[in-house]
């Protein structure tokens, strides 16, 4: 079985190229970003920029061999297209990782390029800010992933070797990795839309610190719990111990930093609400299970969108 030694990113905001920096500083070589077109002109005139230093990553413009693992990082509105620009780079034998936000992409990069391929997979506990044209963090976070069905495969048995040699951070959970993709499900579905609707850093959500802002908290966990009840109905049967369990990451990251979704709001940009309190509305009709905080919490942030972030 071929070791997995040349690794293209495809997305270079906050978490592809947080992902690309750790695996360039192991080897240049083994990492690419995915640039065809009016992108790789524009990384090219610009640069891409980690943490103050500018990076010289390989750029993959052009079709050539075929990369042994596609890590997918882009924002979920740019998923199809992005699977579209993957073509020219994947091989019978490439392997592919989603890091995307919510719990459809895997079906989604599976029926393009098979699911046999991919495993679930997330990152956690990153703080990385993508503004102003440079990534910024101070936490890495860890990369968490496994089979889908829960099994010991020899596929990610490759990847963690390869995440192992290069220092990238990561967990391996072969038997459970579904219960671990809805826990970050929950966990963005809370502090994602609650931190952009308020505008508010990881800072107003920490447990007994002076920046607290107890009813940003007490909005992110009723958000939290309509996920819970919906994943006992699933058969995924997340509880309180997950929620007391997101405290503990918050913990971690930056006071000042920002979620993914608020920087969306702050820079005018679109945000990934479908993936969070829709999918939640969504699986709340399948259920009969009622989700009024969701529900307000998508149609605020729509609105939001619409308005340009004005408000």
């Amino acid at each position: 079985m071929k070791a997995v030694e040349r690794v293209l990113i495809a997305g270079a905001g906050a978490v592809g190229l947080t992902v690309a920096d750790t695996l360039y500083r192991y080897d240049p070589r083994c990492v690419a970003i995915l640039a065809p077109g009016e992108r790789g002109e524009r990384y090219r005139r610009d640069g891409l920029r980690v943490n103050g230093v500018k990076v010289d990553f390989t750029l993959a413009e052009e079709a050539g061999p075929a990369f042994d693992l596609i890590v997918i990082a882009c924002k979920n509105h740019h998923l199809d297209q992005v699977i579209a620009d993957l073509k020219p780079f994947a091989g019978p034998e490439t392997l592919f990782l989603s890091l995307l936000n919510g719990i459809t992409s895997e079906e989604i990069i599976g029926r393009a390029y098979g699911e046999e391929r991919l495993p679930l997979a997330m990152i956690l506990a990153t703080d990385a800010q993508r503004g102003g044209g440079e990534t910024v963090f101070t936490q890495r976070g860890i990369v968490h992933f496994g089979d889908a069905r829960g099994r010991e495969t020899g596929r990610d048995r490759r990847i963690a070797e390869f995440f192992t040699r290069t220092g990238l951070p990561f967990e391996y959970h072969p038997r459970d990795m579904r219960r671990t993709l809805w826990f970050k499900f929950m966990v963005n579905t809370g502090v994602n839309q609650v931190s952009a609707l308020l505008r508010l850093p990881y800072g107003a959500f920490k447990r007994d610190q002076p920046q607290a802002i107890p009813e940003a908290q007490e909005l992110l966990e009723s958000a939290m719990r309509e996920v819970i009840l919906i994943s006992r109905a699933e058969g995924i049967n997340l509880g309180e111990e997950d929620l007391e369990k997101w405290y503990s990451t918050v913990a971690l990251l930056s006071d000042g930093g920002y979620t993914s979704m608020c920087q969306d709001v702050l820079a005018g940009r679109k945000t990934e609400v479908e993936l969070f309190s829709l999918t939640v509305m969504e699986y709340g009709e399948k259920h009969r299970i009622s989700t009024p905080v969701n529900g307000f919490l998508y149609r605020a942030l729509r609105a939001i969108e619409k308005s340009g972030g004005v408000f």
